[in-house]
C-alpha cells in the first residue's frame, strides 16, 4: 500500500527571485549611499584644507604688523591669493582661497578678512 504524500512546505521560484531582486536592490542602494558620502567627505576636505591655509596666512601676515605684503600661491588644487595694505589706523588683511567642489568639480572661492592694529 502506498502512502499518500504530503506537501512539504518549500519556497516556489517566483519567491526566491523577488527576494533576490529585492536584495539586489537594497545592496545597490547602500553603495550609492557610500559613494555620495565618499563625495561630501572628499569636498569637505578639501574646504578645511583652504580654510586652514587661508587661516594660517591670515596669522602670518597679522605677525608681521604693518607690512604692505601681497602674493598668490597655487599648491594641491588650492589657488591662493592675499594681500595686506596698511592705513593710518591699521591694515586691512585679506586672503582669498579658490578650490574645485563638488562632483563637476566646479570653483568654489572664499575671501578671509581681517584688520590689525598699527601703533
Amino acid at each position: 500500500m502506498r502512502t499518500p504524500l504530503r506537501p512539504r512546505a518549500a519556497f516556489t521560484l517566483v519567491e526566491i527571485l523577488v527576494a533576490c531582486l529585492v536584495l539586489c536592490i537594497g545592496v545597490l542602494a547602500l553603495a550609492s549611499t557610500s559613494v555620495a558620502i565618499a563625495r561630501l567627505s572628499g569636498d569637505a576636505s578639501r574646504a578645511g584644507t583652504a580654510a586652514e591655509r587661508g587661516q594660517g596666512r591670515l596669522e602670518a601676515m597679522r605677525s608681521a604688523r604693518c607690512a604692505a605684503i601681497g602674493g598668490t600661491l597655487t599648491a594641491g588644487g588650492i589657488a591662493e591669493s592675499w594681500s595686506a595694505v596698511p592705513s593710518s589706523s591699521g591694515a586691512r588683511m585679506s586672503d582669498s582661497v579658490r578650490y574645485a567642489e563638488g562632483a563637476r568639480h566646479s570653483p568654489h572661492s572664499e575671501t578671509l578678512v581681517s584688520a590689525v592694529w598699527c601703533p
